[in-house]
């Protein structure tokens, strides 16, 4: 994750998008290991040189870690927009890529970098030799996600089948419990492990004062495995007729594998 310091001496803002000084003393007088990126020896890496008539204009691009729907992607573009010099930012859900014009003249990488932290967003430049370990980490643990989330889901609904089919007295009070006890067991990995991009997004959005798509499914997530948890502990409670573990599977599993396509 690339830590960034939004507090630049003035004499950093000013520096010139062509640059080529030999000497980085002056990069390096700020306490930030990462405060490289605003040296303009090193914008070449990751950016194209777009200069105009009105002078030093850049256009860069940068690998963003948490990126998982559209909604997304408009708030990844709204935090960018905001900052003064950044004049167009495009930001593309699919690939995890965020294209942003800027000029030296007014801002700095680690500025805009500073404001997609705030947003709650990681961000390299697309060219760090990290860049594809970490967008391969993500992929395969998106994909762990999705297998376990399928086969719980299978499982459950091969346990809920019977009560679809046979009533309470046919099946006896004694073997429907038991199928929901086994039922309420596999939906924890679910619920922990398969459904934790959800929790953290819609955390995260709470902490920003946003809501996203994240939020709903969060609370109808916890909201049906509570309910079905208590039906299972108290059978013949108040929310004891039902449980909908199969549901709240494969609710999460088609989430899972619409993010994956």
């Amino acid at each position: 994750m690339l830590k960034v310091n939004p507090q630049l001496p003035d004499e950093h803002r000013n520096l010139p998008a062509n640059s080529c000084a030999s000497d980085n003393s002056t990069f390096k007088s700020a306490n930030n290991e990462f405060f490289a990126i605003d040296d303009p020896l090193e914008w070449p890496l990751f950016s194209t040189d777009l200069s105009d008539e009105k002078g030093p204009y850049w256009e860069s691009y940068m690998a963003i870690n948490g990126i998982y729907c559209a909604a997304c992607s408009l708030t990844i573009e709204s935090a960018l927009m905001a900052v003064p010099g950044v004049k167009q930012v495009e930001v593309s859900a699919t690939n995890k890529k965020a294209k942003i014009r800027w000029r030296p003249s007014e801002v700095l990488p680690s500025v805009w970098l500073a404001a997609l932290e705030k947003a709650g967003y990681q961000a390299l430049p697309h060219a760090d030799a990290s860049t594809e370990k970490i967008q391969k980490q993500e992929t395969r643990q998106a994909l762990w996600r999705w297998l376990v989330a399928g086969l719980c889901m299978m499982q459950v609904m091969m346990y809920a089948y019977p009560s679809y089919v046979n009533t309470r007295d046919e099946m006896g009070p004694g073997i429907e419990n038991i199928l929901r006890w086994a039922s309420w067991l596999l939906s924890i990995p679910v619920l922990i492990f398969s459904s934790g991009p959800f929790f953290k997004k819609a955390l995260q959005d709470l902490k920003h004062r946003r809501i996203s798509m994240d939020l709903p499914i969060t609370l109808g997530i916890l909201i049906t495995f509570m309910m079905s948890m208590v039906g299972t502990f108290e059978p013949n409670g108040t929310f004891g007729g039902e449980v909908y573990f199969d549901s709240l599977t494969m609710v999460v599993f088609f989430l899972l594998s619409g993010r994956l396509l």
